[in-house]
């Protein structure tokens, strides 16, 4: 059996270590003195469960190697360890470790190697761990089968989410979260809410984490009757007090274009967190109430002296762009380069959308050639800002740039790009995108 588990290594390599600063070299080679002085495997044993507990990662890694012969039972904290902590990889890395040194996996081990997988999106190392599951017997155990029908979910593979869902002899209240929460992060919002509707069939009650996890489609659908209900049911359930479920309750009515609703939900939180706040801004800027969100975007920084997350940056400068702000812009790039944010994608693209709504088309093409990493909402902005500005060659050439990347244009690009070819009687080009649509 040991021999079907073998771990494929070439599928990831190890990442260099980092080097130790002097305290974090201090404690190692204290605990090396220890490990000298008392070669017990016990002590070994506790002094890595402690540095887990305290979210100690490597100080634990740095024990647990120093252990001749670990126990499952310590695999699967290391394991859980970075499956919670990151990297994510070593989570990997380890337990094909653990496989090649003989130790046979638990109905335990499973759910944190998934954990992983799910973040990285590695669904083909996900599908492998799936087949050692089947070989050892254990996909039917509730614990591994939930994990792996959140693998798939998030992942994107729905079908085999369901089918795993479909084969799974007891259900639980976590098994019915993790399939609703799969399609509802894809958008999936008649399937979601008749899961919900199956789920009360089946006699298990939703609770906190069902709410959270139907709420976003229910906005993207603007489906604010359900919505309502969902709120209604909440506050009955006494969940809506709970700062993650008010969370989802303000941002799936400012979906729906209630921001009234939105706002006074926002204001009966008494402990709000930077995606309460993030989430409140996003609203306004979904509703086009951009001077709303720059206020409360400034009460969040400078009143309660909250960091914004990359998420509010974003909507603050789709709210500079929409105003043609640039000096508040400005003082946002200056920030996020600072603080390190600017290397962030979603960021990026809205900062390059604020310089071209603004006319500064230059600063516009300085960063996107400056961005690590460009999506097709990165080309799209650009080559939408070059059009507007009168820069339609130009636009044109970051098409083509575009098509060189390996990246795709969608719709939005090519609506962007067809007034470049008219403006400059292109027809040859203008052709080559109606064909290019069309396929």
């Amino acid at each position: 059996m040991r021999r079907c588990l073998k771990p494929k290594e070439a599928l990831f390599r190890n990442s260099k270590n980092q080097r130790p600063s002097s305290h974090s070299q201090i404690q190692r080679n204290t605990i090396n003195q220890h490990i000298s002085n008392d070669n017990n495997t016990h002590i070994l044993d506790n002094l890595t469960r402690f540095h887990v507990a305290r979210n100690q990662v490597e100080h634990a890694r740095h024990v647990f190697e120093k252990i001749p012969k670990p126990s499952v039972v310590l695999w699967n904290m290391m394991i859980r360890a970075y499956a919670w902590n990151d990297p994510f990889l070593q989570s990997i890395h380890l337990y094909h470790r653990m496989l090649q040194l003989g130790v046979t996996p638990t109905n335990f081990t499973f759910p944190f190697v998934l954990k992983a997988c799910s973040a990285l999106q590695a669904i083909q190392v996900g599908r492998q761990i799936h087949g050692h599951a089947l070989t050892l017997g254990l996909q039917t155990d509730v614990y591994v089968s939930t994990a792996l029908l959140d693998m798939y979910a998030k992942c994107g593979d729905l079908f085999e989410a369901q089918t795993m869902f479909d084969i799974m002899t007891h259900r639980d209240l976590v098994a019915w979260n993790a399939i609703i929460a799969g399609f509802s992060l894809h958008v999936l919002h008649n399937q979601t809410i008749h899961l919900v509707v199956q789920m009360q069939q089946a006699g298990i009650t939703p609770n906190s984490s069902t709410v959270v996890s139907v709420l976003p489609t229910v906005g993207q659908a603007n489906a604010l009757h359900q919505g309502k209900a969902i709120h209604a049911y909440s506050v009955r359930k006494i969940f809506s007090h709970d700062v993650v479920v008010a969370t989802g309750l303000l941002d799936m009515y400012a979906k729906c274009h209630h921001l009234s609703y939105a706002r006074k939900i926002f204001d009966t939180v008494n402990q709000k967190n930077e995606i309460c706040w993030s989430a409140m801004i996003g609203g306004y800027v979904i509703c086009d109430s951009m001077r709303d969100a720059l206020a409360l975007y400034d009460d969040m920084v400078y009143m309660h002296g909250l960091s914004p997350m990359p998420a509010t940056l974003a909507s603050i400068l789709r709210a500079c762009a929409k105003l043609t702000d640039l000096n508040k812009g400005k003082n946002l790039h200056c920030y996020m380069i600072k603080s390190g944010i600017s290397s962030d994608t979603t960021v990026g693209n809205s900062l390059i959308s604020m310089y071209a709504k603004c006319g500064i088309i230059d600063d516009s093409l300085g960063f996107l050639d400056e961005m690590i990493t460009k999506d097709i909402v990165s080309y799209s902005a650009i080559i939408s800002g070059c059009v507007q500005n009168g820069y339609a060659e130009k636009a044109i050439l970051i098409f083509r740039q575009m098509q060189l990347s390996g990246t795709d244009p969608d719709s939005a690009t090519m609506i962007g790009l067809l007034p470049a070819c008219s403006h400059l009687a292109a027809l040859q080009h203008g052709a080559c995108c109606h064909g290019y649509s069309v396929v």
